[in-house]
Order: structure tokens, then C-alpha cells, then sequence
């Protein structure tokens, strides 16, 4: 009677281990034909990798950039920023799109570079531009083309004024360049940063400098226009 137990026994164990592994064969089946199906279920683990490594393990990112707008129109272009990690061969690349200037006509100053991001001080003034460079120290020039803004009402509506340069002695004196030098004088810029247009070649630049390296840059200014 015993031994018979024993046989039931085994019986039993045999039969509950040979429902496990068919449990466990179905489920393996299942969960490679969604991984077939949805290879993006790699991709997930892949930036949850990146995003747990420490700055200093990060690569520079590079964004890949091609056009700009210009006065006679708009286009849209996509920005890709790729994080690489040093240690690791696992990559994610967000997506970013918007609106770029068309590169044609630029003038490239020397030693700057076509800026694409936004400038607060265009989007205050409620002004357009034809394209923006920036240098090393975070200047702005920024050249408008040859619009016909009341730049005097605008001011006053900020609450600030204008203070222009319009005969050669005074543009000389003031070391500085071009037909006619016009300074925007906002209050929530003082002491912080200047703001002029310059009447240069029928053109209009608007410069945004930090108020520190405005009186030291003027000669710097002068030759990047007029050398």
C-alpha cells in the first residue's frame, strides 16, 4: 500500500513538472513572437541606459542642421540630436523640429557663427530680422535688412528711449561706424547690455552686447564691418 503511494506520488510530480515546462514553452513563444513584432521594445531599454549615465559619461551632443528663413519665405527642417555614450554603443536620437533661416545672402562676420536660436530682445521689440550671428563672447548681430519701424514708438512703449548718432563728428567721436548710430535704451537693460542699430549700406544691424565689453569693443566692432 505504501509502495503504491509512492508510485501516485511520482506520478503526480512528474505530471505537474511536464505542465510547467509547457507553461513555460508557451510563454517564451509568446513573449518572442511580440519582441518579433515590436523591435522598438529594445529601444526603450537601450535609453533607459543612456539617461542612467552620469554627465561626465556623455559624449557632446551634435545637432545636425541644415537651412535657414529668409525674408522671402519659410521652411521647416529637422533638427537631430544625438546623446553617445562613451562606455556603451546604446543610442537614442530625439526628435526636434522647427523653423530655420535659409542660409543665402548671409554676411559672416569674422569669427562668428549663424545663430538659430531664439533672441529675446527681437521677440520684445516685435521685430523681424533676416538673420542673427553670435561670437565667442555671446554678442548678438543681428541684420534686419531695411525695414521702416518707428524704432522711437517702440522704445516708448517699453519705456525706454532712443539716443542717436546722426552727423559723422559724433559717430567718430564716439568710436564708432556707419551712417547713422542709433542706441535703444530699455530700463530693464541697464548696466546689463547695449543695444544699437547701426544704418550701414542702405542695411539695417541690430547689435546686443554685454554692457562690460561694449566701451573696450568698439574698435574690435568697427573692423568687423568696415575691414
Amino acid at each position: 500500500m505504501y509502495t503504491k503511494e509512492q508510485k501516485i506520488l511520482r506520478f503526480s510530480m512528474m505530471l505537474l513538472f511536464l505542465a510547467l515546462m509547457i507553461v513555460y514553452i508557451v510563454r517564451y513563444q509568446v513573449k518572442w513572437s511580440d519582441v518579433k513584432k515590436n523591435p522598438q521594445s529594445e529601444n526603450s531599454w537601450s535609453t533607459i541606459q543612456i539617461l542612467s549615465k552620469t554627465w561626465d559619461d556623455m559624449a557632446t551632443i551634435r545637432p545636425v542642421t541644415t537651412n535657414q528663413t529668409t525674408n522671402t519665405g519659410t521652411m521647416t527642417e529637422t533638427w537631430t540630436n544625438t546623446w553617445i555614450t562613451k562606455n556603451t554603443t546604446w543610442i537614442t536620437i530625439p526628435q526636434f523640429t522647427g523653423t530655420v533661416k535659409n542660409t543665402t545672402g548671409i554676411t559672416l562676420l569674422s569669427g562668428t557663427s549663424v545663430y538659430y536660436g531664439s533672441i529675446a530682445i527681437i521677440e520684445k521689440l516685435w521685430i523681424k530680422y533676416q538673420y542673427a550671428l553670435a561670437d565667442e563672447n555671446g554678442t548678438r548681430y543681428i541684420y534686419l535688412g531695411t525695414p521702416s519701424y518707428d524704432f522711437a514708438s517702440i522704445a516708448r512703449a517699453l519705456k525706454g528711449d532712443l539716443y542717436t548718432l546722426a552727423t559723422e563728428q559724433d559717430i567718430l567721436q564716439n568710436k564708432l561706424f556707419g551712417n547713422k548710430v542709433v542706441f535703444i535704451n530699455l530700463p530693464e537693460y541697464k548696466d546689463q547690455r547695449v543695444l544699437m542699430l547701426i544704418y550701414l549700406n542702405d542695411g539695417i544691424w541690430l547689435i546686443q552686447i554685454d554692457y562690460t565689453l561694449y566701451h573696450k569693443s568698439k574698435t574690435y566692432l568697427k573692423s568687423l564691418f568696415t575691414d
